[in-house]
C-alpha cells in the first residue's frame, strides 16, 4: 500500500504504510498499522471530487477535514476511519474496522475486528465491543458497556422509511453474542441481554432478559451471583 501523510496532518505517533488525509491529528505513542486510511472523505465529498475530475490522493487530502486520534491508541491494519471522527486516548481497534463520519469513541475503549460504526455513533469510555458488531447511525453506547460478538443494532422501524431512531445502551450494560436490538430501544443501566435475543422493548435498569422476544428472567444481582459462582470453579 502507498504511504501518504498529508502536509496538514499532525502526527506524533508511529505510522506504517498507511494513508493519513486532511488535518488529521494523531497523538503521542499511537500506533497506526498497515493498510489503514484515516480521514477518508465522506460520500458527498467524494462525489464532488469525481465530478470535478480530482480523484488523486492530494485532492482527497485537501478536501478532507481529517480525524482526531488521541494518545496511546492502537489502530490495527485494514481499519478505515472517516473524516470528522474523534477518538480519545488509549483506544484500540481490531483489524478491518470501519468508523464513519461523526462518530466519537471515549477513552480506553476497544472496537473489535470487523466491527462497523456505520454513521454518527457515540461510544463512551472503557467500552468493550467484540468482533463483527454492527452499530448504525444514531447508536449511543455509554461508559463501561460490554458488547459480545455479532450483536446487531438497528435504526429503522420500517425499512426503508429513512426516519431513523437510534438505540441507547446505558452504563455498565452487557449484551451477549448474536443479540438483535430493534430501533429506538433503551437498554437500561447494568441490564443484561442474553445470547441470541431479539429485544423488542426497553430493558429496565438491572434487568436480565433473553429470548425472542426478550423477556425478564432475573435481576442483575442474581446474574452477578451466578457469574461469581461460575468463575470460582476455575480457581
Amino acid at each position: 500500500m502507498t504511504r501518504f501523510i498529508s502536509q496538514k496532518a499532525i502526527v506524533d505517533g508511529y505510522v506504517e504504510d498507511s494513508i493519513i488525509l486532511g488535518e488529521t491529528i494523531i497523538g503521542a505513542g499511537t500506533i497506526i498499522g498497515r493498510n489503514v486510511v484515516i480521514g477518508h472523505p465522506t460520500e458527498r465529498t467524494l462525489k464532488n471530487l469525481v465530478a470535478s475530475g480530482k480523484i488523486d490522493l492530494e485532492s482527497f487530502s485537501k478536501a478532507s477535514k481529517g480525524a482526531k486520534i488521541g494518545k496511546g491508541c492502537i489502530i490495527r491494519s485494514g481499519t478505515v476511519i472517516y473524516e470528522d471522527v474523534m477518538i480519545r486516548d488509549h483506544v484500540r481497534t481490531g483489524h478491518n474496522v470501519l468508523i464513519r463520519e461523526g462518530s466519537t469513541i471515549g477513552e480506553g475503549s476497544l472496537i473489535g475486528t470487523g466491527t462497523l460504526l456505520d454513521g454518527a455513533v457515540k461510544i463512551g469510555s472503557y467500552v468493550r465491543i467484540q468482533s463483527n458488531v454492527y452499530l448504525p447511525h444514531l447508536t449511543t453506547v455509554e461508559d463501561d458497556v460490554f458488547i459480545a460478538p455479532n450483536v446487531c443494532f438497528t435504526n429503522d422501524p420500517y425499512p426503508e422509511s429513512r426516519r431513523l431512531v437510534g438505540v441507547r445502551v446505558e452504563k455498565g450494560a452487557i449484551i451477549c453474542a448474536n443479540a438483535t436490538i430493534l430501533p429506538g430501544i433503551c437498554i437500561g443501566e447494568r441490564a443484561v441481554v442474553g445470547a441470541g435475543s431479539v429485544v423488542t422493548r426497553d430493558v429496565p435498569k438491572d434487568h436480565v432478559v433473553f429470548g425472542n422476544p426478550a423477556r425478564f428472567h432475573m435481576t442483575r444481582e442474581e446474574f452477578d451471583k451466578k457469574r461469581k459462582l461460575w468463575a470460582a470453579q476455575d480457581i
